[in-house]
């Protein structure tokens, strides 16, 4: 059984032009990936600035040694097939490398990715068994009959329309990498805000961050973990909302998260997001002496919440500085940001059928918040519109430190005067 079980894998690899077993990674004389900062694409850049995201990925894949483990969930991954290089990687080649020096490659997806390439290719190898060590499996395959997330299963009837629950994760995280010095990092976490396909490379601006912190990555072990089993329950958790601790450098939450008993799905109390901006403190504070203005910047493409709005809208009011830049906004949150909010569209056309927006998903707040004046970067996958609250299966983190906040600053000043060039300003 054993030999046959070689001979199938052989012939399977072979079918998919993979380079023999015991190939060490496909690209060693690539850089290290960019580790404690934060790495964002430029749509109409070069190559390799569009694909900055996929290169990182690449290069943490690449690193991850035999014996070491690889777990990530996305939305989308629906790259079609390239001549791998630096600047263009073969993304689900670099995980079948993995796999082949002796990787354990854990990989869940949304429902709808069954169709695409990158599972198509997977799934002869890594196989389709989430009880084995390596595995491509998806959130419906239990239940192939519903639109669903592993864990979030809700559905939610407006008035002209329905949505179902989805797995919108963007993550992946590594046990080890071991850096082109000889280094190993443990605890490696990625987590994006950007799908695995052509467009949010050349048509949208994205963010990813990778990180070495123990206490995060075990979180989001515990969160894959959850995916994987409750894609067994028919009702999943609807409820499932949870947090690591708070007063660390980085702090993840997971969802879907459920309004009160008796609320309506926009309850701003149990809004994740409305209890940050809740935790503004002041909109002028003390530094050193000098008194500054509390900033708060949103780069988003999805944003209905009216309830973040207003929130919004409450400390531009007061006195903070706020800043938003959007792709798709509800009329009911445009409404609810009244007229002192600096708002801009993000959606440009350079070409035929290439329309440029911003795919973002974060929120940097400098000044007063809680009892510190620490800036907080909040990214991810999690949109502010409802169905990222009440019903996907979504991963958002939270970053304190000036410098990764400065990385991101840089970005949004980019995104935002780009846009505002481009016709995007509103007001």
């Amino acid at each position: 059984m054993a030999a046959r079980s070689a001979l199938v894998f052989m012939l399977a690899a072979a079918a998919l032009g993979a380079p023999a077993l015991g190939a060490g990674p496909a690209s060693a004389a690539e850089p290290d990936p960019t580790m404690n900062h934060a790495v964002f694409s430029r749509p109409t850049g070069t190559v390799a600035q569009q694909n900055a995201i996929f290169m990182q990925l690449a290069r943490i894949i690449d690193r991850v040694p035999a014996g070491g483990e690889i777990q990530m969930s996305w939305f989308g991954f629906d790259v079609t097939d390239v001549t791998d290089s630096e600047t263009t990687p073969d993304l689900p080649g670099r995980l079948l490398n993995a796999y082949r020096r002796g990787v354990r490659v854990k990989i869940i997806l949304d429902q709808k990715q069954v169709g695409q390439r990158p599972y198509q290719r997977l799934l002869p190898v890594l196989g389709g068994d989430d009880t084995a060590g390596s595995y491509i499996v998806h959130c419906g395959d239990k239940f192939p009959t519903a639109v669903r997330g592993c864990i979030g299963t809700r559905r939610i009837d407006y008035s002209d329309t329905s949505v179902t629950a989805y797995n919108h994760n963007k993550f992946l995280t590594a046990s080890s990498i071991v850096l082109n010095n000889g280094t190993t990092v443990s605890n490696v976490v990625f987590q994006g805000s950007a799908n695995l396909g052509w467009w949010d490379a050349n048509e949208a601006y994205n963010n990813g961050l990778t990180f070495s912190d123990a206490t995060t990555y075990q979180a989001y072990r515990q969160y894959f973990a959850d995916l994987r089993s409750y894609r067994y329950s028919s009702t999943g958790n609807n409820d499932y909302y949870w947090s690591t601790p708070s007063g660390t450098t980085y702090r993840a939450y997971f969802f879907p998260r459920r309004e009160r008993s008796g609320q309506p799905i926009s309850d701003p109390a149990t809004d994740t997001i409305v209890s940050v901006l809740n935790s503004v403190t002041s909109c002028y504070y003390d530094d050193n002496g000098t008194r500054r203005q509390t900033d708060v910047r949103v780069n988003m493409f999805s944003f209905t919440r009216p309830e973040v709005a207003k929130r919004l809208t409450a400390l531009r009011n007061a006195g903070c500085w706020v800043d938003v830049v959007f792709t798709e906004a509800s009329a009911d949150v445009l409404n609810a940001l009244g007229s002192n909010v600096q708002l801009t569209k993000c959606n440009y056309n350079v070409g035929p059928g290439r329309d440029i927006r911003t795919h973002n998903k974060y929120m940097l707040i400098d000044g007063a918040y809680d009892d510190d004046i620490v800036p907080r970067v909040f990214t991810g996958s999690h949109n502010y519109n409802i169905s990222a609250l009440r019903q996907a299966d979504e991963a958002m983190l939270r970053v304190m430190g000036r410098s990764i906040h400065d990385d991101y600053l840089a970005d949004f000043w980019h995104v935002r005067d780009t846009c505002r060039a481009n016709g995007g300003a509103i007001r």
